[in-house]
C-alpha cells in the first residue's frame, strides 16, 4: 500500500530535476536561436509527405518530385539535396501517422499549455512524453469558460528517420508540422530531439549553452579550491605570527625578571617622567596667563616650581594673575621690582608652584 503524501524516492527526484534542467536549456536555446534566426533568416522550402510514405518537393517549374526519406541508403537525388542544403525546411508529415485526442482545460490554463500537454501525454496516448512527438491545435474558448483543443501525437521513432536524412543532406533547420483534422492549419510538433531537428541552429546553441555552464562550473570549482588553499595558507601564517608574539612576550617577561634592580631603576625613571611637567606645556600656560605688555627675559623650572623674570608695565598685577589661573599657585616675588631709565616697564622676578597639568588650565 502506498502512503498518501509519501516522499518520492531519490532517483525519481533526480530524474525530475534533470528533466526540468533539460527543458530550461531547450527554452533558453530556443530563444537564442530565434534571435539568431531573425538576424540571419534562411530561405525556406517545404517538403510534404503523401499517404504512401513518399515525400515531395515543389520544383522550379511548379511540379513536384517524389522521393523517400528513410536514411542514407534511400537518399533522394542530388538535385533535392542541393535544394535542401543550408535551407530552413518545413517537413509536413501525413496526419495518418498521428493519434488525435481532444482535450478540455480551464480558461486560466492558456499560458501553461506547453507544460500541461506534456504532462497529459501519457494519459492521452500509449506513449510517455519522452517517447512521443506531439503538438496541439490553437485553443478555442467555449461558452462555459473552458478551452478546447486537439492534441496530435506519434511515436518519435516514426519521425526521426526523415529528420536524420534531412540533417545528413545539410538542412539548416527543420520544423516538423502536421495538418490538423478540420482544417485548423499546420500544427508545430514538440518533443523533438534538438540534435535531430536543429531548428534555427538549436542543437548548436544548446551545445554552446551546456559548454558555457560546464566552463562556469569548472571555474567556480577552481575558484573555491584556490580560496580554500589561500585560506589555509593564511591560517598557517596567522598561527606562526601568534607563536612568535607569544615567544617574544615570554622573553620580555624573563628579561624583566632577570634585570632586578636595573628594572626597578627604569620604572623609577618612567614614574619621574610621568610626574614631571613638560616644559612646552608650562610655557604655553605662562603665555596664556601673562598679559601682552609683559616680556619674559628668563625662566627656569625645578621640579614643580617655576621662576620667571622679565619686564612688565603692570608688574604688581602679575602675581594676582598667576594666582587666579588654575595652572599656578603660591605665586610670589623673589626680588623687588625695579625700573631702569629708558625702559617702558618694571623688571620683576616671580616664583610659583605648578599646581595642575597646564593643558587642563584655562
Amino acid at each position: 500500500m502506498t502512503r498518501t503524501g509519501a516522499r518520492p524516492p531519490a532517483p525519481a527526484i533526480l530524474d525530475r530535476a534533470l528533466d526540468a534542467f533539460s527543458r530550461w536549456i531547450d527554452t533558453v536555446a530556443g530563444v537564442v536561436a530565434a534571435v539568431l534566426a531573425g538576424l540571419r533568416p534562411l530561405r525556406a522550402v517545404r517538403i510534404g509527405e503523401s499517404a504512401a510514405g513518399m515525400f515531395s518537393l515543389a520544383g522550379p517549374d511548379g511540379g513536384a518530385t517524389g522521393f523517400p526519406l528513410a536514411g542514407p541508403p534511400d537518399a533522394p537525388s542530388p538535385e533535392v539535396a542541393a535544394r535542401v542544403k543550408g535551407r530552413a525546411v518545413e517537413l509536413a508529415l501525413d496526419p495518418a501517422r498521428f493519434l488525435s485526442r481532444p482535450l478540455e482545460l480551464p480558461a486560466g490554463a492558456a499560458p501553461f499549455l506547453d507544460g500541461i500537454v506534456r504532462a497529459q501525454i501519457d494519459r492521452l496516448t500509449p506513449w510517455t512524453a519522452g517517447e512521443a512527438v506531439y503538438g496541439w491545435t490553437p485553443p478555442v474558448m467555449m461558452p462555459d469558460e473552458r478551452l478546447r483543443l486537439t492534441v496530435l501525437a506519434a511515436p518519435r521513432a516514426r519521425v526521426e528517420p526523415p529528420l536524420h536524412c534531412l540533417r545528413t543532406m545539410g538542412a539548416g533547420s527543420v520544423a516538423v508540422t502536421v495538418a490538423a483534422v478540420g482544417g485548423a492549419g499546420p500544427v508545430l510538433l514538440r518533443g523533438l530531439d534538438p540534435a535531430m531537428a536543429g531548428v534555427s541552429g538549436l542543437a548548436r546553441v544548446r551545445r554552446a549553452l551546456l559548454a558555457v555552464l560546464a566552463a562556469a562550473a569548472v571555474l567556480a570549482t577552481l575558484a573555491l579550491a584556490a580560496s580554500e588553499i589561500a585560506g589555509g595558507g593564511l591560517d598557517a601564517e596567522r598561527d606562526d605570527i601568534d607563536a612568535r608574539i607569544a615567544a617574544h612576550r615570554r622573553a620580555l617577561t624573563a628579561g624583566g625578571a632577570a634585570q632586578g634592580a636595573g628594572g626597578a631603576a627604569l620604572r623609577a625613571l618612567e614614574q619621574r617622567k610621568r610626574e614631571s611637567q613638560p616644559t612646552v606645556l608650562v610655557l604655553e600656560a605662562l603665555s596664556r596667563v601673562l598679559p601682552d605688555d609683559t616680556h619674559v627675559t628668563a625662566w627656569q623650572m625645578d621640579g614643580d616650581r617655576v621662576q620667571v623674570a622679565g619686564i612688565s608695565r603692570e608688574a604688581p598685577a602679575l602675581v594676582r594673575l598667576m594666582e587666579q589661573s588654575r595652572a599656578f599657585t603660591q605665586a610670589t616675588f623673589v626680588a623687588p621690582t625695579t625700573r631702569q631709565p629708558g625702559e617702558a616697564g618694571e623688571r620683576f622676578e616671580i616664583e610659583a608652584r605648578i599646581a595642575v597639568p597646564p593643558e587642563g588650565a584655562r
